[in-house]
């Protein structure tokens, strides 16, 4: 997963995408060779007797784009916090689903804490009894380094706040 930070003078960002080791193009591509290779073999199978070989490599193809098609769409997921003097905004994209909150900075807080039974930390951020979890896409050195920056800039109006 990646975590991007960036820092203007009044706006501070960080943005989460998972990792997108093929490209669209790519994706086809590799779809293209397999069907190409698969069918070949497919066929010279079938010429000799083997029919039933063709159903089984239709149906391997069709797993193979779904699968692809399910990574295309994944790769477009993301977090993104926002914090600037007077807002804390986080925009999430899972899927379909598209969500943006928005808090003010001097009253959110961070929870960090691991749940029972299992390994990875969960990132809440919460003010006035919504809660918001974040980090879903990173892994957990990178949740942690987030906590430390986030818990640095929550609960005091950044940056104008001397430290």
């Amino acid at each position: 997963m990646s975590l991007v930070a960036a820092q203007t003078l009044t706006v501070r960002t960080w943005v989460a995408r998972p990792n997108n080791s093929l490209s669209v193009s790519a994706r086809n591509w590799v779809f293209a060779v397999t069907v190409a290779v698969s069918s070949s073999i497919a066929l010279v199978f079938s010429y000799f007797g083997a029919w039933p070989v063709v159903p089984f490599t239709g149906l391997e193809l069709a797993l193979l784009w779904y699968a692809l098609r399910h990574v295309e769409a994944a790769a477009r997921d993301f977090e993104k916090i926002t914090l600037e003097s007077g807002r804390l905004i986080i925009e999430s994209r899972r899927g379909q689903l598209v969500e943006r909150h928005e808090f003010h900075p001097y009253w959110a807080r961070l929870h960090c804490f691991k749940p029972a039974g299992q390994y990875n930390h969960r990132l809440l951020i919460g003010s006035h009894g919504k809660q918001v979890e974040v980090g879903r896409l990173l892994t957990e050195e990178q949740k942690m380094a987030l906590a430390t920056e986030l818990k640095n800039n929550l609960g005091a109006v950044w940056p104008d706040h001397p430290r």
